[in-house]
């Protein structure tokens, strides 16, 4: 693409430039090659403008694209602990999920999250659904993870259910894919009993004034095991005074 936007630039330049000495009238041939030259590198750039337009370079559509929900989940290995089940009894003493209250106000411009966010929130979603919407890798990822994990119903999978709470967050932004989320390291996560987990963490989002906002982000999802579904059951995101 880049070496197409070169030839049809010099060939824009080129082919002005000989009309402007073809059709030069009076003037010199002189006056009407520098005339022609300038007037070329003109519509030249005219024609490189509307390419880049409508055909943006691979650089440009990389940068803007979102990152996918699927780093989030590949990097943080120290969120998993170094045994994936837990042994019964530990279960058994796990704490019952309390559920938190959404800050679901309207938010006003300066704010990235939507009105009454909590609201629009998606009540659950499957893994097949984050599946179709990763990369190759992502997918790799997810496969691998799934398989790895297996269907224990005491198997600790924190990490999943951290990859499947990153597209509910995301859907309480004005605009999703400028959300930034912290370094894995800085993630919190307890489990519950009946495969509840809470992940609180941070990310930077844009607002409609477009500055980048940062809020701190409890979700709390549950594994639906007969569907292969995640029920989201809180979510809150508070703006950080930081």
């Amino acid at each position: 693409m880049e070496f197409l936007r070169l030839l049809a630039f010099f060939a824009a330049w080129g082919f002005m430039w000989r009309w402007v000495v073809k059709n030069r009238g009076s003037w010199n041939i002189f006056y009407g090659n520098i005339v022609g030259a300038a007037g070329g590198v003109i519509v030249a750039l005219v024609m490189l403008s509307i390419t880049f337009s409508l055909f943006p370079s691979t650089f440009e559509a990389d940068e803007a694209q979102p990152e996918s929900a699927m780093a989030q989940s590949v990097e943080p290995t120290s969120l998993l602990p170094e045994s994936e089940s837990t042994a019964s009894s530990q279960l058994s003493a796990a704490p019952a999920f309390a559920p938190i209250e959404p800050d679901n106000q309207p938010s006003p411009p300066d704010s990235a999250l939507l009105p009454n966010y909590a609201s629009r929130a998606p009540k659950a979603i499957s893994e097949q659904t984050v599946l179709d919407q990763s990369d190759a890798q992502g997918r790799a990822a997810l496969a691998a993870l799934s398989k790895k994990l297996g269907h224990d119903a005491d198997s600790d999978k924190s990490m999943l259910a951290y990859v499947m709470c990153s597209p509910m967050v995301t859907s309480a932004l004005r605009f999703p894919a400028s959300a930034r989320f912290a370094d894995s390291k800085a993630i919190t996560t307890q489990r519950f009993k009946d495969q509840v987990y809470t992940f609180s963490n941070s990310l930077t989002a844009r607002n409609m004034n477009g500055d980048d906002v940062t809020y701190r982000f409890d979700c709390t999802v549950q594994e639906q095991a007969s569907s292969a579904q995640w029920r989201l059951l809180a979510l809150k995101l508070q703006k950080s005074s930081t």
